[in-house]
């Protein structure tokens, strides 16, 4: 027998293989070649504290620089990634992929990026997280689309070729039609990019002018985004639809075609010390004083030199005046931003500000991010706000993140107020004062009145009541203020005593609605909500008392006994109102009349016929127990007398009435005398005795969870923790009430370390995740928290 018949003959390799192992060889031999980058993955999912590497082909390369947006591989998804380095090392053992293509929108500034990772080291949150504060609206669009795996399908929607009816079409239609391209488009995308909703897109659909199927993410296009008139506009219909309420021109709340003043001593002053500061200035003045005329002067220096201008507010719709005098003063060059405008317009701004259109850009916290090229002053109205800190992730405060801004671009930055933080008066040491207001006159004197003598007459004191009527027979207005929200305060049992709480929280149950027949309880944590019964659920008598009196009650009672219009403003007027601007709207066009709410009616409102301001409780603020609650006090107070006496003709019986449980109280001694500077010095004095901020920062962790063990017991966790890190004292664990059906607790360091304690927090947070997700424990990290309850 032949023995090679025994042989085996080696493999014989398919053509198809050797092709394919010389095209991988190929492609391995040119990938050698490119270039290596790295970019922070923009992922809504999930967080990165690290940049990735891709490769860069080369017909992309010549169009990157740093802050360039690409599409790239992330597992079996294109995502959207930033740029942070170009010709970075290779790293070892790793098998890159290359970039799919470079997003056609203009890169983030290195600047921008710079102050994303310090923040998100100072408040501790994730990087990525950080950056998504600074990118493009446009490139946070592609990201949300793009968290999508390329293998699944998404409804998708594209034109046919059926002719555009001459009738049966709105306007807002055909602009959708037109701007839809015959390539498949995800729904989502054209419902964000062209600002309408699926049920215009049936309405197309029913026409036969569009189809709507599912279709692959891969296979999708872009939206091209049309620009319409509304969009081009700028300068006094940027404003209004900032306002999203045009009656706020109208009512002389925003001044038409207001032009330059002539500054005075103090003004001119202050103007000379911002320029002359290497970064922070703090102008302090009294209410009325001129603030914004310091700011406007300062800006229109630095226009000429071709830098721009970010002005800071705590709330548009509650600030108007100040929004519109800077429309007015530098016409077609402001971009107003702000909490109401949709996905679109922001985009379209965004746009305005990169192009170089818009130079001053006016709004809320996020503004502190707006691209404005050769940024030349950072100005932060209002500052002693507590709405310039972010409550959600990431948490930061944009007072602290202005002032590293303009560090990083050379810029300048103004804090201004008439009651300014502590942490402000110890930080600033270059400041300008403003002691006089602007129209000439005095701070309204301030009359105290001692609720513990005021027997049954609260809320409207006999002083009170008297003054009111004083200045309604004058012609003049009233602002009341009553920190408390609903018609009263709780529902109480008179037989047993029960009191009417939340289900889900521990807290009593507010009483809303002015007519005793459609009353409801409302809890204002977690919005339950549920009609007053008619008995006792413990004891089933019928003789139910409401407690207390909120701003409801209160509108009610002076209208009642005065007879004049009395405007309510607060969160509940403004929902059911149309916003806030109508509201002020009917103040200012009414003729003796009532402004009362909560603390909204003491922000920066000018009225030069209110001559009469009043507090009702001011010991409301006093009964959160946290620091701050004094500094908080003394700030509301102080503000809402500025409201009174704001013209010559107001000025001569001008007044502040504070109603108080306690007529001795520090900040109360000061307040009645208008002492800011001594105020603060004694709140310095003490935090510095407790060791509170600025002498060190606070980070709060808030641990929530179903059980009450499992809050405590990690929180117990925490506190073992921090104290092994010996950064500062620690404080708690604490109880805290149960909210939302949720046990919680919270430990809080003082610490000189703000960074380190958050990052070792975050590295805590992040190695317990699993374990605490099977118990459904919750974990928040809060640097600089302005409530510890």
């Amino acid at each position: 027998v032949d023995s090679r018949l025994f042989e085996v003959a080696p493999p014989q390799a398919s053509l198809a293989s050797i092709e394919a192992a010389a095209a991988s060889a190929a492609a391995e031999a040119h990938n050698a070649t490119l270039r290596a980058v790295s970019a922070w993955p923009l992922v809504p999912s999930r967080s990165f504290d690290e940049p990735l590497t891709w490769l860069l082909p080369a017909e992309l390369d010549q169009s990157v620089v740093i802050g360039s947006a690409l599409e790239v591989p992330v597992g079996n998804a294109r995502r959207v990634a930033i740029v942070a380095a170009l010709d970075v090392p290779r790293p070892e053992g790793v098998k890159l992929r290359p970039a799919f293509r470079v997003i056609d929108i203009a890169p983030v500034p290195e600047s921008l990026i710079s102050l994303a990772v310090w923040l998100a080291d100072q408040f501790g949150c994730a990087r990525t997280r950080a950056l998504s504060l600074v990118v493009s609206p446009k490139i946070a669009a592609h990201a949300r689309a793009a968290d999508v795996p390329t293998r699944t399908r998404v409804l998708a929607v594209r034109r046919t070729n059926v002719a555009v009816p001459e009738e049966g079409l709105t306007k807002r239609l055909r602009t959708v039609v037109d701007a839809l391209a015959t390539e498949w488009t995800a729904v989502a995308r054209v419902a964000e990019a062209l600002n309408t909703t699926r049920a215009s897109l049936n309405k197309l659909l029913e026409l036969k002018l569009v189809e709507i199927e599912n279709q692959h993410v891969d296979e999708l296009a872009e939206v091209e985004v049309p620009q319409t008139d509304v969009d081009r506009e700028g300068d006094e219909a940027a404003l209004v639809a900032a306002l999203a309420e045009a009656a706020a021109v109208n009512a002389g709340l925003v001044a038409a075609g207001a032009g330059t003043v002539e500054l005075t001593d103090e003004q001119v002053a202050a103007v000379a010390a911002c320029e002359a500061s290497d970064c922070a200035t703090l102008v302090m003045g009294v209410t009325g004083s001129g603030k914004t005329e310091v700011y406007l002067e300062l800006i229109a220096r630095t226009l000429p030199a071709g830098r721009g201008a970010i002005v800071l507010v705590p709330e548009i719709a509650l600030t108007p005046q100040t929004a519109g005098r800077f429309v007015t003063r530098f016409p077609g060059t402001v971009q107003v931003l702000h909490s109401g405008m949709t996905r679109h317009q922001r985009a379209v701004a965004w746009d305005r500000v990169v192009a170089g259109d818009a130079r001053v850009v006016v709004g809320p916290r996020s503004a502190v991010f707006a691209p404005v090229s050769g940024l030349g002053v950072i100005v932060i109205d209002e500052e002693h706000d507590g709405s310039y800190k972010q409550d959600s992730e990431p948490r930061y405060d944009a007072r602290r993140v202005a002032w590293r801004r303009a560090l990083l671009d050379d810029a300048k930055v103004v804090f201004g107020t008439a009651t300014p933080r502590p942490e402000s008066w110890h930080g600033v040491a270059n400041r300008a004062r403003l002691h006089r207001r602007a129209a000439g006159g005095e701070l309204a004197p301030v009359q105290l009145v001692d609720l513990r003598e005021a027997g049954d007459s609260f809320p409207i004191t006999d002083q009170l009541g008297a003054a009111i009527d004083a200045t309604l027979r004058r012609g003049r207005k009233v602002i009341v203020l009553h920190n408390r929200r609903g018609y009263a305060n709780a529902l109480n049992c008179r037989s047993c005593g029960y009191c009417f709480r939340c289900k889900l929280c521990d807290v009593s149950l507010i009483v809303h609605g002015q007519q005793a027949s459609n009353q409801t309880l409302a809890c204002h944590h977690c919005g339950f909500r549920e009609p007053v019964p008619r008995s006792c659920p413990s004891c089933h008598a019928v003789d139910v008392a409401r407690v207390g009196a909120g701003t409801e009650k209160l509108e009610l009672e002076l209208a009642e006994r005065f007879g004049v219009e009395v405007v309510r403003l607060d969160a509940d007027a403004a929902r059911v109102g149309g916003g806030v601007a109508p509201i002020l709207e009917r103040f200012a066009n009414a003729g003796p009349a009532i402004l009362t709410g909560t603390q909204m009616v003491a922000k920066g409102h000018d009225f030069p016929d209110v001559e009469l301001a009043a507090v009702i409780d001011a010991d409301t603020a006093l009964a959160i127990p946290d620091f701050r609650a004094e500094e908080r006090a003394f700030s509301l107070v102080a503000q809402l007398a500025g409201r009174a006496g704001r013209s010559a003709a107001t000025a001569e019986h001008a007044k502040v009435i504070v109603q108080t449980w306690d007529t001795e109280q520090r900040f109360i001694e000061y307040a009645k005398t208008h002492d800011v500077e001594g105020f603060l010095t004694s709140e310095l004095d003490r935090r510095l005795t407790h060791g509170y901020p600025p002498f060190t920062r606070i980070v709060r962790v808030l641990i929530s969870a179903r059980l009450l063990p499992d809050a405590e017991g990690w929180a117990f966790a925490v506190a073992e923790g921090m104290q092994k890190l010996e950064a500062g004292p620690v404080l708690g664990p604490a109880p805290l009430l149960r909210l939302s059906g949720r046990e919680r607790a919270q430990v809080i360091v003082k610490t000189t370390h703000a960074v380190a304690v958050a990052a070792a927090l975050r590295a805590f947070i992040g190695s317990t995740q699993q374990r605490r997700q099977r118990a459904d424990v919750r974990m928040l990290l809060d640097v600089d928290p302005q409530s510890l309850v």
